[in-house]
């Protein structure tokens, strides 16, 4: 159902090695590309300058992302399967409004053209995610304009709602969870806060893939993040430092 690619960033900037071509980054989105060089690199928010350009260079009208610190306590296949005939431009995870999660760390960064207004802002959580050829090339023209500002997991699924494309969450809670789908892929934050048998956020770190330790994963058949095999965890001031991870 899926052709895998393996992608390896090595540095902090958005040049990783691939086994396919793919366009100039600097050149694909000029603004943001300017913004995270002066930030010194893709992490606090500005991995969309790696990920676009590298899933434009795929022939392919869907694309999945899925970072390394991502797993599913079950057969991958199975996951997949759910998914193959949705139509979505956006699928990814904790996907909600402005308003059902004002408290967001990343909010006070954000800007858009005045056309968008705040109760249209929307933020996700992106290690896990599926892309529309649509949504890439609508995010690039809309990264042109220079009053987009703010961390990628608010302007990818804050652009695509903009677009008018379609844009689902896998199964956490929220708006855009669609009826039928709730909890049923991860368990997240949500519009109620975070709950205690969480799954899919930036904490608890686990140590282990499910193949290597199933029993610490109490829920079959969800998406787990993040899992961090003898990786340091990201903090502010380690950002952008080589042999770091980038931040969730």
């Amino acid at each position: 159902m899926v052709s895998w690619h393996f992608v390896l960033s090595c540095d902090p900037y958005p040049r990783p090695d691939a086994p396919f071509a793919y366009e100039d980054p600097a050149k694909v989105m000029p603004l943001r590309y300017r913004s995270m060089e002066q930030r010194g690199g893709v992490q606090g928010g500005y991995l969309d300058t790696l990920l676009i350009p590298v899933l434009r260079g795929l022939p392919a009208e869907h694309m999945w992302v899925c970072e390394y610190d991502v797993d599913f306590a079950g057969s991958w296949g199975e996951l997949f399967a759910r998914f193959a005939n949705n139509d979505a431009d956006l699928l990814t995870t904790t996907v909600m409004y402005h308003h059902e999660q004002p408290q967001w760390h990343w909010w006070p960064r954000s800007e858009t053209p005045p056309d968008i207004p705040q109760e249209r802002w929307v933020r996700s959580l992106d290690p896990l995610m599926r892309v529309s050829r649509r949504l890439t090339d609508a995010y690039v023209a809309a990264m042109a304009d220079d009053r987009w500002r703010g961390h990628y997991e608010f302007t990818i699924p804050t652009a695509a709602v903009a677009a008018g494309l379609r844009v689902e969450d896998f199964g956490g809670e929220g708006s855009f969870v669609p009826p039928g789908r709730e909890r049923s892929v991860y368990i997240g934050k949500s519009p109620a806060g975070r709950p205690p048998d969480l799954t899919f956020g930036i904490r608890p770190i686990r140590r282990r893939y499910f193949h290597e330790r199933p029993e610490n994963y109490k829920r079959p058949g969800l998406l787990y993040h993040p899992v961090k095999p003898n990786v340091p965890a990201w903090t502010t001031e380690t950002k952008n430092t080589l042999g770091q991870d980038r931040p969730d």
